[in-house]
């Protein structure tokens, strides 16, 4: 285990396969470069989803709170920089921030983890060597949220979607950036664009053959909120976005 924690960066140039119509890095492909930079920290610290995988445990996102304040655009080399922070038996976080090449930050985004059994699929304790591993001398991005996001009764729109085998991650459930990917599907084109704040916590897997139903609402000017289900009604993940 390493003695001295510290912040991780990587950096990326924005590829074509990342960016809408506008030439502009899509919140679905910042949120996966958010997962590879945090497994690849992960992996420095001994503590990443393979090694994981040895004590039948694995990493599972639970939330993300994600600020953009400009989206790179193709081609641009942008920098990822992130460090994981203390939490409590059940919860870690991990902090993000996107930088641009003269080092001002464009993006933030705090992530909430938690650890589950891979034979039951349920939630564990921590070890204690992973609590302790927190860089508690940095303050959070964004402060810690505590609200919960709840399931709507009535909506306004929804698209339907069949998981596919390339959905899914190396735990075989979909990949966190899918989920965000298909709620803001939806939208029209040029909403889904705006939207720059996304507060979205996920609550259940999803699996290869699912069917996916994305519904979305404007309760009030300039607020969007979504909700994941499967074919049984089973609630999969939710979703508050500004505009």
């Amino acid at each position: 285990m390493p003695e001295h924690i510290a912040k991780y960066s990587e950096s990326f140039k924005i590829r074509a396969s990342e960016v809408d119509t506008r030439g502009k890095a899509t919140l679905p492909a910042l949120c996966s470069l958010f997962q590879e930079v945090a497994g690849n920290n992960a992996l420095q610290l001994n503590f990443d989803i393979t090694q994981l995988h040895e004590q039948n445990l694995t990493w599972v996102l639970h939330r993300m709170d994600i600020h953009i304040e400009r989206f790179p655009d193709w081609r641009e080399t942008i920098t990822i920089e992130t460090w994981p922070a203390a939490g409590d038996a059940l919860r870690a976080y991990r902090d993000y921030r996107i930088l641009d090449e003269e080092g001002n930050q464009i993006g933030a985004c705090l992530s909430y983890w938690m650890m589950i059994n891979l034979e039951t699929r349920r939630p564990t304790r921590m070890p204690k060597e992973i609590l302790e591993m927190g860089l508690e001398t940095e303050e959070h991005v964004l402060p810690i949220k505590t609200d919960r996001l709840n399931p709507m009764d009535e909506f306004d729109d929804s698209r339907e979607f069949t998981v596919r085998k390339s959905d899914l991650d190396m735990n075989r459930h979909v990949n966190n950036a899918r989920y965000v990917e298909w709620m803001m599907e939806p939208l029209p084109e040029e909403e889904a664009e705006a939207i720059n704040r996304m507060d979205i916590v996920f609550v259940r897997e999803s699996t290869a053959g699912d069917t996916i139903h994305a519904e979305y609402a404007k309760p009030e000017e300039g607020k969007i909120t979504y909700q994941l289900k499967n074919q049984d009604g089973m609630l999969l993940a939710l979703a508050e976005c500004l505009v």
